[in-house]
């Protein structure tokens, strides 16, 4: 029987670490598309702060343009100043040109404005455009990596799918069946226990059950959770006091 067990726990053994294998190699689908995302993302902003500056560099034009006109339109109207005839026309005149001025002044105030808004966006155009690269070649050389981990991962799975096939020939069918029973509900299905727990679902082994787990002559399962216990080696407690109870 320990034998036999033995057996079942390197089976436990190569099930555990191919479990673990197969889990890493089926997120690396997942990894390699929050890679791409990120890159995504960087080239997105980058595209943004680019098109910020652009649209900081457009309103500065534009406001230099008006700025132009109204500078024009006041010239124009200060050389229309000796041609009025009437103070009435010469008061409308001045008025015009002062609202022409005001015109000038907020073109000035947009062009000020426009020009930081340029200086901003230029800097974040450049950080972006550092992240956007430093995001380019991470995920260059992060692909190259997941791809031969992947490479790396699936012959691991091959050869402990081949060592865990020859390990489950090696176990009796029936304790196999038992075994796979209990571990399609929980893992492990197979606990080593050095006291009179189980240390799969803590609880207390009853005497009669920890006793036939003394012998070694037959398997013996846990009466809550049903795993298969094993007791230590090196590790056998007592056995309960009769009087003793879950």
């Amino acid at each position: 029987m320990v034998e036999r067990l033995s057996r079942l726990i390197a089976l436990q053994k190569l099930d555990d670490e191919l479990a673990s294998v197969e889990e890493e190699h089926a997120g690396i689908p997942a990894r390699r598309a929050a890679e791409a995302a990120a890159h995504s993302a960087a080239e997105q902003r980058l595209a943004a702060a680019r098109e910020a500056l652009r649209t900081a560099e457009l309103a500065q034009r534009h406001a230099e343009r008006e700025l132009q006109d109204r500078e024009a339109a006041v010239a124009k109207l200060e050389g229309q100043q000796f041609q009025v005839k009437t103070n009435e026309a010469y008061t409308a005149l001045l008025r015009e040109i002062d609202h022409a001025r005001e015109a000038i002044s907020a073109c000035e105030t947009r062009i000020l404005e426009a020009m930081e808004a340029v200086a901003t966006s230029g800097a974040a155009q450049a950080a972006a455009e550092r992240n956007a690269k430093s995001a380019s070649e991470r995920a260059g050389s992060t692909a190259q990596a997941l791809e031969a981990r992947e490479r790396e991962l699936a012959a691991r799975i091959e050869r402990l799918r081949e060592q865990r096939a020859d390990a489950r020939g090696l176990v009796d069918a029936e304790l196999a069946a038992l075994y796979e029973r209990v571990a399609a509900r929980r893992r492990p299905a197979v606990v080593t226990i050095t006291t009179t727990m189980c240390t799969g679902c803590r609880v207390d082994i009853p005497p009669q059950r920890y006793i036939e787990l003394q012998r070694r002559d037959k398997v013996v399962t846990c009466l809550r959770c049903q795993r298969i216990l094993v007791l230590a080696a090196s590790g056998e407690a007592s056995a309960p006091e009769s009087g003793k109870t879950l």
